[in-house]
């Protein structure tokens, strides 16, 4: 396959195409006329609720679709195992790039925020939605999070549940007489890979930049697995890259095609900000969440984002000023950087579990050999 599919006529053509395997089973529900909302209702209720195997009271076609669909043919134990074993060692600084990396940057895709400033969970609770996403990266990348035969399969569970949310979204957003047809289908195959870029490349390229050094099986191996989740969440095969290079191509065309400022986008980052600054301990790390979207992100989409400029509120944003003076000399990957993130970063995943703790609030779990590598206490 040649770089003819990241051309603008192919790309364009990906922004009309949805998921069809999934989509049919969200029309299958909504063609039981009256018992649409009931049907809908029970199918997100359990999606939420049923961590295992699709409950009994599922409709047939919800239930059919779990039981069929599972890892593609091509995908590799081998890899998988080798690509959960760097979230094993790096989980954390993941979880951490995951909110100041990859979602910034999907929020910076004007069309695709629209969707998602649509669904309305991502500023009416940020929280929320910020517990699910990293759930959903603790599911599918600890150890046995996609195997199908093990008790541990979580991943593979998330990522069907995930999908059919999606294709539910898709469904109610284009039939919204408010919807834009320029915006393209709601959740379309484009959107689909570049926020599947944004978990795997833009992961891959924070941990460079934080000095992590992993050796080239490591990087095929965690981009060949978050291409099996792309595959089971419905992206077509034929779009996935074959490699970390031609990841990146991908993500740098898409962003040129899409970034733009826009006041959801900016909205979205600013729920996301204001959460992490919540979830932040004391004042030690007051402005470090910005800084840290602006540092990974580059100051142009930063700008686009309406990232506030760095205020000189804590010690670490003033060594980060210093050091940035140098930056030419140092690069980015400087010290103060990497043990800032380091500290932020099991902060943060701590503080998503005390957040989360009784009554109504979304469990967020981290396997127990999981927290005890990453020295995170359970509350």
């Amino acid at each position: 396959m040649s770089d003819l599919r990241w051309s603008d006529e192919q790309l364009d053509h990906l922004r009309t195409c949805g998921d069809s395997e999934a989509d049919d089973v969200i029309l299958d529900l909504f063609a039981r006329g009256d018992d649409v909302v009931r049907a809908i209702n029970m199918l997100m209720r359990d999606l939420v609720e049923n961590n295992d195997v699709p409950a009994t009271s599922l409709p047939a076609g919800a239930r059919a679709y779990f039981l069929a669909t599972g890892l593609p043919s091509w995908a590799d134990g081998a890899r998988i195992e080798l690509g959960q074993r760097v979230f094993h060692r790096y989980g954390p600084l993941i979880i951490l790039l995951l909110n100041t990396y990859s979602l910034p940057i999907c929020y910076a895709a004007a069309k695709g925020a629209q969707v998602l400033v649509r669904t309305g969970r991502l500023q009416s609770n940020p929280h929320r939605r910020i517990v699910e996403t990293a759930q959903l990266v603790v599911d599918v990348m600890a150890p046995g999070g996609l195997d199908p035969s093990s008790d541990r399969g979580a991943g593979l569970r998330s990522a069907q549940k995930v999908r059919l949310m999606h294709a539910t979204i898709r469904h109610l957003i284009r039939r919204d007489s408010g919807w834009d047809p320029a915006f393209g289908l709601p959740i379309n195959q484009e959107d689909m890979l570049g926020t599947l870029m944004s978990f795997s490349v833009a992961t891959l390229d924070g941990l460079q930049r934080l000095g992590v050094e992993l050796a080239d099986a490591e990087v095929d191996a965690y981009m060949h697995t978050w291409n099996v989740v792309g595959a089971v969440m419905g992206l077509q095969q034929e779009l996935l890259p074959r490699d970390y290079a031609e990841g990146r191509a991908v993500a740098d065309r898409i962003g040129e095609r899409h970034f733009a400022a826009c006041p959801e986008g900016q909205a979205l980052t600013r729920s996301l900000l204001e959460m992490m600054e919540y979830l932040a301990p004391g004042t030690a790390f007051d402005g470090v969440p910005a800084e840290c979207v602006r540092w990974f992100v580059g100051d142009r989409v930063a700008d686009l984002l309406a990232v506030p400029a760095t205020r000189e509120r804590s010690p670490l944003i003033d060594l980060w000023r210093l050091f940035g003076r140098f930056g030419d000399r140092l690069g980015d990957r400087s010290e103060t950087m990497q043990h800032a993130a380091a500290l932020l970063s099991r902060a943060f995943v701590q503080a998503l579990l005390l957040a989360n703790r009784g009554g109504q609030r979304l469990p967020f779990h981290i396997p127990t050999e999981l927290r005890q590598v990453w020295g995170i206490n359970w509350p």
